[in-house]
């Protein structure tokens, strides 16, 4: 394995920091009274912990940050989302007997127009495109051939002295404009999973239901959990039958649009809870500078990429996908257990909530996370190992912490404002309590806050309400 910080004993103590990530002794701290500490002036501390991963990775994730200006959080999470996308179901974890885990996620960074959400998930799923692109390549030329072969006459097929060749079939990881139908035909013909990129998740979150009359959410839940699934139809006698779906998402979301992407339905079924948020504290534009970002680092981390899917083979027999197994060392599985009971702490702490639902799911947020690490450490693994554990917990504490903070957005408006740029929020508590677009407009101009982008910021439900043409009312 990688040499690694985590090696170090005092890394993962209880008085110990990383870097500056500190590790807090006690579980409920978790949270750190999100609902509370986010009406201060001084935000929360809540670094992403790269030093959790292997060093290609974490090199990458601070290139980025230096040369481009990619926040290390959105870097780390899309690195975390693309390797889960290159494992697929080549591997899974063996919890306890009938209890086993892939490492699909759902993904979500969040953070204002302009702060580099977009590019980090481009950049590190590139590597699968290009993939995807020799894949799609090769498949329109059998494609073409089958077509052409179907074209022959009667006559012309009988002189042909080859096998004729069955219909291709198109595998394909990355998926960005689909159908509801498109899904479950890639998810059933590419055993190994695919992946939904967004770069507007609630554009995304609105056409689950477009093509159909029936809550596709449900769906997506099933999909999370790995969970056998049928598709019938009418007009096809033989049910679609997908053995093991493999599916993850990332996408990215502005903290305006929180309240309408997870409005309380959503948070009612348990789709909000399956997400990995990535919340930075600060998430506002960065000016361009002269430091460009180093290729050799980044061929390193797209070799990794592509030598995983080039190497790893998924097969299936009987009906059932053959995994690779990888089971805890013993070490490792007491880590997880321990932590695991502190986790229940946080559970029962919470009871009848959103919070405790929340938390309920870091128990399988934690074994994929571990298997994401250990896979990239070494991707020939047989034992998720000790380093990789202690990883996972320090991401689940910061990817808890985020769903806290953005839970609070979504139930308290004035807990979104504290998220808003300073500008937006002196505008805010400038505006009277009703006021027309004129006048908010001559306002921005106090803040340097642009014509359009004061128009833009009027459209925020969370915020305001339209009483009428040109006319607008505070809601808090």
């Amino acid at each position: 394995m990688e040499n690694n910080q985590l090696n170090s004993p005092e890394v993962f103590s209880h008085k110990g920091q990383s870097k500056g990530n500190q590790i807090k002794s006690k579980p409920k701290q978790l949270g750190i009274a999100i609902d509370n500490a986010m009406n201060q002036q001084t935000a929360i501390t809540n670094p992403f912990p790269i030093d959790v991963f292997p060093l290609r990775f974490r090199d990458l994730a601070t290139d980025l940050n230096n040369s481009l200006k990619f926040p290390i959080d959105y870097v780390g999470t899309a690195i975390l989302t693309a390797v889960a996308t290159a494992v697929g179901t080549t591997a899974k974890v063996r919890v306890k007997n009938n209890w086993f885990e892939y490492a699909s996620i759902y993904s979500c960074v969040i953070g204002n127009a302009g702060a580099n959400k977009t590019h980090p998930v481009n950049l590190m799923f590139k590597p699968i495109r290009e993939l995807d692109k020799q894949r799609h390549d090769d498949f329109v030329e059998k494609f073409n051939e089958y077509i052409a072969y179907g074209n022959l006459s009667k006559a012309e097929k009988t002189e042909k002295t080859e096998t004729p060749k069955p219909e291709p079939i198109l595998s394909k990881s990355l998926l960005t404009n689909f159908t509801p139908e498109v899904l479950n035909k890639r998810l059933a013909e590419n055993i190994r999973g695919c992946t939904v990129i967004s770069d507007e998740m609630p554009t995304f979150f609105e056409s689950m239901n477009q093509y159909s009359k029936g809550d596709q959410i449900g769906v997506y839940l099933s999909f999370w959990s790995n969970q056998p699934t049928t598709i019938d139809r009418i007009g096809n006698p033989i049910p679609l039958f997908i053995t093991n779906p493999y599916l993850s998402i990332i996408g990215g979301l502005q903290p305006r649009m929180l309240s309408s992407s997870f409005p309380i339905q959503k948070l009612n079924n348990g789709f909000f809870q399956r997400f990995l948020f990535a919340f930075p504290e600060s998430n506002l534009k960065q000016p361009i500078n002269d430091t460009e970002n180093d290729e050799a680092i980044y061929n390193k981390y797209k070799y990794f990429i592509q030598n995983y899917i080039n190497t790893s083979t998924v097969i299936e027999v009987d009906g059932k996908i053959e995994s690779k197994v990888l089971n805890w060392t013993p070490e490792a599985k007491v880590f997880f257990y321990k932590w695991q009971s502190e986790n229940c702490e946080i559970v029962n702490e919470n009871p009848d909530s959103i919070k405790s639902e929340i938390a309920s799911k870091y128990d399988n947020h934690f074994i994929r996370l571990s298997l994401l690490l250990q896979l990239m450490f070494d991707p020939k693994s047989d034992n998720i190992e000790i380093t990789a554990v202690k990883g996972a917990k320090a991401l689940c504490e910061y990817y808890m912490n985020c769903a806290f903070k953005v839970l609070a957005v979504i139930q308290n408006p004035i807990e979104y404002l504290q998220t808003l740029t300073q500008n937006k929020k002196d505008f805010y508590k400038t505006v009277p309590e009703t006021f027309t677009t004129a006048e908010a407009v001559t306002i921005g101009l106090r803040f340097e806050f642009l014509e359009r982008r004061v128009k833009e910021f009027l459209n925020d439900t969370v915020l305001f309400k339209k009483v009428k043409h040109g006319t607008y009312k505070k809601i808090i």
